[in-house]
């Protein structure tokens, strides 16, 4: 697992179970999800994590800035006032020390130890009385409004730790799911084609400077591969042919001769379809993995042009070995089945 990755679940799990055992605060809580949005280039929400920390900016008229209003609407900060929209702006770190200031507060405001007398003293006594009363009950007002605020943004950042959780744990069982897809292919095309395994693995690491000339590479290199593949397990595979032409179960024939992959492709599948005891492919199923190399070899096919973007280089790579290590499963198959 990438460290930065293995950093930011630890953040993401102090964040769930500190919150939910209240064994921290929930400015701490903030802090450790800015942690997880710098750990895993998270801009967007690191912008509003940004805020959350040092304030949302203002304008030269007092305002918050509209763009930093949306933010802040979007996460938890939205409330009416006279059928208008405002937000609370007050820090986390803030609030907390609102509460606990009001908190202290409440406990100087009593009359206990206190003595009027005189004809005046049990109107005097009343006024201090009422007066104690009001003032409590502005600072429970206080602290009721501010810890409301702060549960609101602590859910927030609860939130945001429990999805960012999912998200990098999801992704870490997608990277080992696509490893093993990835061993299989290299370890069969060590076998047959050295230069077309180092070029991709060239292409890999010129991916990850964003070197973007290697996009259309990419994809230009994924179809020799599969190419590559198919020829060579066709040779392996030996299917029935008479002439250039092999006849499906449908009975209709189909040219395998020179460049036409696809049909190749078919060929393979069928002659290891009728080797395997488990019949693992068969009927709709082959017609999935057809018509899914016919959307592979259209993206691998935009290699020549000069439009190619890195999603699209990615997705073809991943779909490449992919597809490829189904295919080599079936034929490991099919052989373990003899």
């Amino acid at each position: 697992m990438n460290e930065k990755v293995r950093k930011a679940l630890e953040a993401c799990d102090k964040v769930l179970n500190g919150l939910e055992d209240e064994t921290i605060s929930i400015s701490s809580g903030l802090k450790l999800c800015l942690k997880i949005a710098r750990l895993t280039n998270d801009e967007i929400n690191l912008k509003w994590l940004m805020y959350e920390s040092g304030g949302y900016p203002i304008t030269k008229d007092g305002f918050i800035e509209h763009g930093a209003f949306k933010i802040a609407s979007k996460h938890g900060r939205l409330f009416l006032k006279e059928g208008k929209e405002h937000i609370f702006v007050e820090l986390v770190s803030e609030l907390e020390s609102k509460i606990e200031g009001a908190k202290m507060q409440t406990q100087n405001f009593t009359t206990q130890g206190t003595s009027t007398s005189g004809a005046n003293g049990s109107i005097a006594m009343r006024n201090l009385t009422n007066s104690v009363v009001l003032a409590n009950r502005d600072l429970l007002n206080i602290i009721s409004i501010s810890k409301k605020r702060l549960m609101i943004l602590g859910n927030q950042y609860y939130d945001y730790a429990l999805k960012k959780s999912i998200e990098l744990s999801f992704g870490n069982i997608s990277q080992n799911i696509f490893e093993s897809y990835r061993d299989i292919v290299n370890g069969y095309l060590n076998d047959i084609s050295k230069e077309t395994l180092m070029k991709l693995q060239v292409i890999d690491e010129s991916m990850k400077n964003d070197n973007k000339e290697t996009y259309s590479q990419t994809l230009t290199t994924c179809r020799r591969l599969y190419q590559e593949l198919i020829e060579n397990l066709f040779e392996r595979v030996s299917p029935k042919v008479e002439g250039n032409l092999f006849k499906t179960k449908s009975g209709k024939e189909i040219d395998v001769s020179g460049d036409h992959f696809n049909n190749k492709l078919s060929a393979i599948i069928e002659t290891l379809e009728n080797k395997t005891v488990k019949k693992s492919l068969i009927g709709s199923r082959i017609l999935y993995y057809l018509d899914w190399i016919d959307n592979l070899t259209s993206l691998q096919s935009k290699g020549v042009h000069n439009d190619v973007s890195l999603e699209e280089a990615r997705s073809c790579i991943i779909q490449t070995y992919i597809f490829a290590g189904e295919i080599i499963n079936l034929y490991n198959q099919s052989n373990n089945d003899k």
